[in-house]
């Protein structure tokens, strides 16, 4: 088997220490092929040892010269080894799982188990592996370990100790919490607990139970803003048995110390750093012992026990977070000579709570409660917030239907327009997957249309992809930004027959010309999940003009009950009124009784998500590398701000600075919720729309596919290349917050404008 052709992904200290040489000692399974890293000097010195392997400044640079020469090139790139600072993967990782690359990268798997997930899902949706290298578990004493733990009998006690000695933590990733994910717990603490969490067999279903935590900043002298060392018991669950496990961590040890000790009713295992060893009890009067075993490091795929890690780790710093302030005031009241006071030197995460849990929303789901957890018909709180959902649009004549998920909206939408096989429906190509995915189930064939430059569908495109075929055309309200409804009305004029849905998830509240978004069309969905600006955790909404779409949407998934109080019962459709057509889309009371609390609140939330909005781009429009939306496209046009989306032009940029490397400061000064949005790309590059045989054959043939050149999408393209997302926020305590992202915004520009 011919070797695979692997790229570097980050030239730190480690990566020249251990990596390169591995892989380069390793001819008969990697070929060296290209390298990347923001820093000259890291370049410079890659070029000096590795003179005919090309490296690159960016992850972008480097793909776009793989797949322009992947034709050309003896080994292309088909896999990445990724060594970059903790806060850079989610930077990183998508993108090279979204080309279709395998990644083999460091540890931790992630920051989040939310992260872990979006990297398994989009390994698994591109069909590479995600593997990681250098985790304990897989070395060859953890593989005795695991061999001789049968003899302990069952475990009872876990006993871990990791510590190793740095003497400046102000400097490199472990300075900032925000960079590294946390401290000595985030570091040292992912290796033992991913270690004892692998070797204990720990049900895979389960989190461990935090009993006890203690978190120490004793150096703080040197400005880092996160724990030097941290004690943690806790409470484990296997398939067979009740564990406690007391592990210690700590980066100023003065020596390095690794050991770890299993206790079961038979005896102990122990592993001091060089040797494996089975004390058994006195009564056996056996021992066993397996010396000077060399440390290897291996990679494996991701597996179920990442995410335990991941949980865990976010369970002890919950468990931990009031002791940790209370230790930075009680060191706070006597800083040493050298130390500046420690609201300067700890930059505190900011994060946009959404939704808001006040007692308001508190009382609705109490009394919801105590009303009704399951509704077959119309009443009650479902017909509270339909009623006032149509009336807020202006829509008191329309059919208002809600559903447990914005996706199941839009999939009873597509079943009410009587989509077939072959029928052709235009979509945005830049938009989230499940504005199209739903409409996949009915074997249409999908025409992705370009975008304007604010990210939204073009009416051009429209108008140039539309024909006899085209059954349906469904625009999206990206990020809050109302599509042109006038020119996108106009081109339908001219195809009657033609039905118009609009996708209005992100949009709750936005208008165009004075008319709400969602009632332009033939039909509208809303989201009400978790981060949407009306939410209530899960759920989603349909508007439609239409009785029948209306009739065809109850029999789609709300059967039995509300098919018959709102279906007549001289329609054609009755007779499936008890059955409806096998699927329950019914939304949660609980879920809607929270929803219809934020409802109510929704003019109030416009209201300050405007201010803050038009604040921002007032202050911000100085800088001259980030384009900043437009607060207003004209007359009654209003945008909802679900989020606000700014480009950065890096031919205005100050060089050296990329989108990726501003993001990362912006991130490592507290200001968190900056996202690149990766989960929100071109569709066309998605298997489910150019090989939909492999997934859905009973609508599809195996030989169905899309071929589109990039060419034609164009503006969308440069859109997601240049988008960072920022949060809005929605109420009156939020102008703090926002006074925040315009200061450090401005700081970071300003930083790399005077350099």
């Amino acid at each position: 088997m011919a070797p695979l052709g692997i790229a570097i992904v980050g030239l730190g200290r480690r990566t020249f220490k251990k990596a390169l040489s591995a892989i380069t000692n390793l001819p008969e399974h990697w070929q060296l092929v290209a390298a990347t890293d923001p820093s000259d000097s890291a370049r410079e010195l890659f070029r000096s040892q590795y003179a005919n392997v090309p490296v690159f400044e960016s992850v972008e640079q480097m793909l776009e010269w793989n797949k322009q020469g992947s034709q050309d090139l003896s080994y292309p790139i088909e896999a990445a080894y990724v060594a970059v600072p903790h806060h850079c993967y989610a930077c990183v990782v998508p993108d090279l799982l979204s080309a279709h690359l395998h990644v083999l990268k460091e540890k931790p798997a992630a920051m989040t188990p939310e992260e872990l997930s979006l990297f398994q899902d989009l390994s698994e949706s591109n069909f590479v592996i995600l593997s990681t290298a250098g985790q304990r578990r897989y070395g060859s004493a953890m593989a005795r370990m695991k061999d001789w733990l049968h003899l302990i009998g069952d475990i009872v006690f876990i006993e871990g100790r990791l510590k190793i000695c740095v003497s400046d933590l102000d400097e490199g990733r472990r300075a900032n919490t925000a960079r590294a994910g946390g401290g000595a717990m985030a570091d040292l603490g992912w290796h033992l607990l991913d270690t004892v969490i692998g070797l204990a067999n720990v049900h895979p279903d389960t989190t461990p139970n935090v009993a006890y935590t203690k978190l120490f900043h004793v150096r703080r002298s040197q400005g880092h803003d996160c724990e030097d060392s941290g004690e943690v018991i806790l409470e484990l669950l296997s398939p067979s048995n009740e564990m406690t496990a007391h592990l210690t961590v700590s980066r100023v040890g003065h020596r390095e110390v690794e050991e770890i000790i299993f206790t079961g009713h038979k005896g102990a295992l122990t592993f001091n750093g060089n040797e494996v060893a089975v004390d058994f009890s006195p009564q056996l009067a056996k021992s066993a012992c397996y010396t000077n075993l060399a440390k290897t490091q291996t990679a494996r795929a991701i597996s179920s026990g990442y995410f335990i890690v991941t949980r865990t780790l976010q369970a002890i710093y919950q468990h931990a977070s009031e002791q940790i302030v209370d230790q930075h005031q009680d060191l706070a009241r006597q800083p040493s000579k050298s130390e500046k006071p420690s609201d300067e030197n700890t930059v505190q995460a900011l994060t946009m709570q959404w939704p808001i849990i006040d007692r308001a929303v508190e009382d609705a789901v109490s009394q919801q409660l105590h009303e009704d957890i399951s509704i077959y018909g119309n009443g009650g709180v479902f017909e509270q917030f339909e009623t006032e959902f149509k009336k807020y649009h202006g829509a008191g004549s329309s059919y208002a239907l809600l559903h447990n998920s914005g996706t199941n909206a839009l999939h009873a939408l597509y079943f009410a327009a009587r989509l077939m096989p072959g029928d052709e429906v235009i979509f945005p190509v830049y938009t989230f997957h499940a504005t199209c995915s739903p409409a996949m189930h009915f074997g249409i064939k999908p025409v992705f249309c370009d975008a304007t430059d604010d990210g939204t569908i073009s009416a051009a495109a429209i108008a140039a992809a539309i024909n006899n075929k085209t059954k349906a055309v469904v625009v999206t309200h990206m990020w809050g930004m109302p599509c042109d409804m006038v020119a996108i009305c106009s081109v339908l004029k001219h195809w009657p027959q033609v039905l118009l849905f609009e996708d209005c998830s992100h949009a709750h509240g936005a208008k165009f010309s004075g008319r709400p978004v969602g009632t332009f069309g033939d039909g509208a969905a809303w989201s009400l999940q978790g981060q949407k600006i009306v939410t209530g955790g899960e759920g989603g909404i349909t508007l439609t003009k239409h009785a029948d779409f209306h009739y065809r949407q109850l029999i789609f998934g709300h059967y039995n009950k509300r098919c018959k109080l709102e279906i007549p019962s001289k329609h054609h459709l009755r007779q499936f009124a008890l059955t409806g057509a096998g699927l329950k889309n019914r939304a949660h009371p609980l879920a809607i009784a929270i929803a219809l609390s934020q409802l109510r609140q929704l003019p109030a939330f416009h209201t300050w998500k405007t201010r803050y909005a038009s604040q921002m781009i007032a202050k911000l429009s100085s800088i001259s590398f980030l384009d900043l939306p437009a607060l207003s496209m004209g007359s009654g046009t209003d945008p909802a701000w679900y989020a606000f989306v700014m480009r950065f032009k890096a031919a205005q940029a100050p060089q050296g600075l990329t989108r990726e490397l501003f993001v990362a400061e912006l991130y490592s000064k507290g200001l968190v919720d900056v996202d690149i949005p990766r989960s929100t790309g071109l569709l066309y590059r998605e298997p489910l729309y150019s090989k939909p045989g492999d997934l859905l054959p009973h609508v599809y043939t195996k030989d169905y596919s899309m071929l589109i050149e990039d060419a034609m999408f164009d503006k969308a393209q440069a859109f997601y290349d240049e988008a960072i997302k920022l949060p809005v926020y929605a109420t009156a305590d939020g102008q703090s917050a926002t006074d925040r992202y315009v200061d450090t915004i401005l700081e970071v520009a300003a930083s790399w404008i005077k350099k």
